[in-house]
């Protein structure tokens, strides 16, 4: 942007053979002939081609993994495969991180998230992602960290849920780390329903960094900066990005939003922020590219960019479908979207086509005329009662389907109707 976004090899299982007195030998002799292919890195299809035994071959995924398997890896990968559901090859990826020697230890730990309401697909995930759990104490370890996470207002479902999603919290420490970051959230917060709110957010990785001196220097910063407090809630609970990033970028992202300038005090300076610190800059770089090639000039860019920085972060999917249909269908020039970039945070199915529907039909009932075509920020940014008392309610009288095509649950082509390039909305400011 403008000088300121920066620019099967092992071997193959034998299929049964038919049973007869021979079958074992013809089974070590297929075997060993495709070892022999294996090994010369020839593919099996070709072993089947020349197959010179006359048995039928052919290999699973399930089979060719357990013959990779080191001998001191096959109890840990079976009971990951029986006790915790994960298929054999992600049991086998799981092996390398962990080694069990018996079932006693990892046996309490199932059980013990079984009994706190964790159903077989949670399990697997954890086990999955922090296999080293099931080296915990589940009394002496897990419990009291669920014991204080009920205490504040936490349903054993959430922290299924949760834990399954981000295990690692349950591998912190409950005085040093869960402790010390729950009383710094209710700091921000100022109550254990808030912070149980983040929780179930899923922006449970707040838990897993030393917040005082992760956090706390940041906020400080930004606070003298002009930063009002209640812009920090927004940070932890919708932006944690921000604040979780290395010191020297987050100095460097600050500098930067303020040279674009935006005002520490105002929303839209967390909003950029949130755009520098969660979008690397080849990503950063595409959605540019994107962006000019539905005609929009640099100067369009940074016009957007300062009344909405969060656009940026749309998918490039969602740029382009946006672009698409109100350039091509609705016949805006792409330069008017410039001055409502919220347009691109909105639903395009949910939103966007059915309220343009709803005046494209007015409009071919002669119900509203060309001075009322409504600008783009009108459409996409006024509430749904908003809409609806303008646009559907005093009108459903004389176009019954208006409520349908409103919620999207018909549209227009069922009257016989399209969209037409300049024939529903004006090209105008924000």
């Amino acid at each position: 942007m403008y000088g300121l976004f920066y620019r099967n090899n092992g071997r193959l299982s034998l299929a049964q053979v038919l049973s007869n007195s021979n079958g074992s030998i013809a089974q070590d002799l297929a075997t060993s002939y495709l070892d022999l292919f294996s090994g010369l890195g020839l593919k099996v299809q070709n072993a089947r081609l020349f197959n010179p035994f006359g048995v039928k071959l052919f290999s699973t995924e399930d089979e060719q993994i357990k013959r990779k398997v080191p001998k001191e890896c096959s109890f840990t990968v079976s009971y990951l495969i029986n006790s915790s559901g994960l298929s054999p090859k992600i049991a086998k990826s799981v092996a390398e991180r962990v080694k069990l020697r018996s079932s006693k230890q990892p046996d309490s730990v199932l059980q013990f998230l079984k009994n706190r309401g964790f159903n077989g697909s949670q399990i697997a995930k954890l086990v999955r992602v922090r296999p080293q759990l099931l080296f915990a104490h589940p009394e002496r370890s897990l419990l009291p960290k669920i014991e204080f996470l009920n205490s504040i207002g936490a349903t054993d479902a959430e922290l299924a849920d949760v834990c399954s999603s981000i295990p690692a919290i349950l591998g912190q420490s409950l005085e040093n780390v869960l402790i010390p970051n729950y009383k710094f959230l209710k700091s921000v917060f100022f109550s254990d329903e808030n912070v149980i709110k983040v929780l179930r957010k899923k922006r449970t990785r707040l838990f897993c960094f030393d917040l005082q001196k992760t956090v706390s220097p940041k906020l400080a910063f930004l606070k003298d900066l002009g930063m009002p407090e209640a812009n920090f809630a927004l940070i932890l609970s919708c932006y944690p990005p921000i604040v979780l990033q290395r010191q020297d970028k987050f100095d460097g992202n600050v500098k930067k939003v303020i040279k674009m300038g935006f005002n520490p005090q105002k929303c839209e300076f967390v909003h950029a922020m949130q755009v520098f610190s969660s979008i690397g800059q080849s990503t950063l770089e595409c959605k540019l590219d994107v962006l000019r090639r539905w005609g929009w000039s640099d100067e369009d860019i940074k016009l957007a960019f300062r009344k909405c920085p969060i656009y940026m972060t749309a998918s490039k999917t969602k740029l382009v479908s946006v672009f698409n249909f109100l350039v091509n269908k609705m016949g805006l020039q792409p330069s008017a979207i410039a001055h409502v970039p919220s347009a691109f945070m909105y639903s395009l199915e949910r939103r966007i086509i059915p309220r343009c529907s709803v005046i494209r039909v007015l409009l071919s009932k002669g119900l509203i005329n060309e001075e009322n075509k409504i600008c783009l920020s009108s459409l996409v940014i006024n509430s749904n009662k908003h809409f609806l008392d303008t646009f559907v309610t005093k009108y459903q009288d004389h176009v019954p389907q208006l409520l349908n095509i409103f919620h999207g649950k018909m549209t227009i082509g069922e009257l016989g109707l399209e969209f037409e390039p300049q024939s529903v909305m004006k090209n105008c400011s924000a």
